[in-house]
């Protein structure tokens, strides 16, 4: 006797018609199966946040764990009935009779089985296509499938009675029954019933080990995740799994199938694992792909100037020293990524000071000088994981402030002015390391130097200046927030 996995409550009488979408395309084209009723969808490699979990208005519920996916195929529907029956040579009708089910039909979605069930159907699967894996799939994939890009507790987005009767038989529209898949809304990646109709059976691990609330005991189980069509509609949540033993039939259990080409490597069947460094360094040797990125940057450093002897006159002293400065940029660019190598071009906007420069006699010796200055430049970027450099040229704009207030004598004038820059223009380098991270966010740490030419205008002495050259150093702490230009235009 199979059971139901959760069982409904009492059943609202509203039952909300929509129209069958057969000839829905996603975000991703449909591939054909080896057998009738069958379609995939290739969802690419990427990373999610496993087990994000936001309300409609974007409020985290459950932090989640960043993951990575490796590019696979998932069916479009859940598995029918008839596709059953063709896989595994028999009729399922007795079985579905004597487990009490009464909507059977090749469209309805296959329910009463196990995972043990499941997993001779993926073998008989393979037996017939053998140039694919076909397997069960791992929870991480099924979510990933499941959410298409999403971080709320559905796909769609908002817990409405319209919007999941739109998208999803569950205990509020079914009439406590199955229905035939295909005919709710899909998701963003033309996936149906990813939610509601039956749960589906995916595998984690080495299972879920739960204490038996009759034995007390501890018991191995798999999750299985969706909802039914018996099952409220926060049981539809997609982090709201449940969990079955592998040897039970459940009357509202099915399956939906992923599979890779045949001899892809164990690496290719094997769930998901959270990012590490070399699972990072693996990633990226297989991407291809155009991206566009934003960084932000905090700079600690100093500006370094040694003015001419000349300039005793433009400034009233001879100062020559540096100071300690911090600074804010933003840098963005696009280029193409190459597995582990990638080139970027990029534009750059940044704030260089304010700063005081010291006279190179001590510091108790005046005047002060205190330098302004904003770049807005650009250049090119080269990575090979995880190291990069960047070659970039800018123009600079801002002031230099000389303070003379507390010298006096010496043929020296007193007071204060401020000196704009005429002109200030200059290469600049960084090399640092970087870490891509998990999802479209990474980061790291660079050291940067700037060569900048600059001449001021006429000073409170009246004496015209002189060319003169400054140095900027830096160490930069950035994040980088990138994305694929597939993902831009979905």
């Amino acid at each position: 006797m199979s059971h139901a996995l959760i069982a409904g409550s009492a059943l609202a009488s509203l039952l909300v018609t929509v129209p069958v979408f057969p000839s829905y395309v996603g975000a991703f084209d449909v591939i054909p199966g080896p057998l009738p009723g069958m379609e995939f969808i290739e969802l690419p490699a990427d990373s999610f946040v496993f087990g994000l979990l936001e309300d409609e208005s974007g409020n985290v519920l459950t932090e989640g764990v960043p993951w990575r996916v490796r590019t696979f195929q998932v069916m479009t529907t859940e598995v029918t009935q008839g596709l059953w029956e063709l896989v595994m040579g028999e009729s399922v009708e007795h079985l579905l009779v004597s487990e009490g089910v009464e909507q059977i039909g090749p469209a309805y979605p296959m329910c009463c089985v196990s995972l043990e069930d499941c997993l001779a159907f993926v073998e008989a699967l393979e037996a017939i296509d053998p140039e694919w894996d076909y397997r069960v799939p791992p929870t991480r994939y099924w979510e990933y499938a499941c959410r298409a890009g999403t971080g709320t507790g559905y796909f769609w987005g908002d817990d409405t009675l319209m919007a999941i009767s739109l998208h999803c038989w569950y205990e509020g529209n079914s009439g406590d029954s199955l229905h035939p898949v295909a005919t709710r809304a899909p998701n963003d990646w033309g996936l149906y019933d990813t939610h509601g109709n039956v749960f589906e059976w995916t595998t984690i691990d080495d299972g879920i080990a739960l204490e038996d609330s009759a034995t007390g005991e501890m018991e191995v189980y798999q999750p299985v995740g969706g909802g039914s069509f018996c099952s409220s509609a926060a049981d539809c949540r997609v982090t709201r799994y449940s969990y079955g033993d592998s040897t039970t039939r459940y009357s509202n259990c099915g399956l939906r199938v992923v599979r890779k080409p045949a001899g892809s490597g164990t690496a290719a069947v094997r769930e998901s694992r959270q990012l590490g460094f070399w699972e990072t360094v693996d990633l990226l040797r297989q991407e291809h792909s155009w991206v566009f990125f934003i960084e932000p940057m905090l700079s600690i450093g100093g500006i370094q100037h040694s003015f001419h002897e000349d300039d005793l006159e433009q400034f009233g002293y001879h100062v020559q020293g540096g100071c300690e400065q911090d600074a804010g940029y933003l840098r963005a660019g696009f280029g193409k990524q190459f597995g582990w190598f990638r080139a970027f071009a990029y534009g750059e906007v940044g704030h260089i000071g304010p700063g005081v420069l010291i006279d190179n006699h001590g510091p108790w010796i005046l005047p002060e000088v205190l330098l302004r200055m904003n770049l807005l430049g650009g250049g090119i970027e080269l990575q090979m994981f995880p190291l990069r450099a960047r070659f970039g040229y800018g123009s600079y704009g801002g002031t230099a402030q000389v303070d003379e207030d507390t010298v006096g004598g010496g043929g020296f004038p007193t007071g204060s002015w401020t000196v704009d820059l005429v002109d200030a223009r200059g290469f600049n380098y960084a090399v640092g390391f970087y870490y891509p991270g998990a999802g479209d966010l990474g980061g790291g740490v660079e050291w940067s130097q700037h060569f900048i030419d600059l001449r001021l205008r006429r000073s409170g002495t009246g004496v015209e200046p002189s060319d003169q050259r400054a140095t900027q150093s830096e160490v930069r702490f950035f994040v980088n927030f990138h994305v694929r230009l597939e993902e831009m235009l979905r």
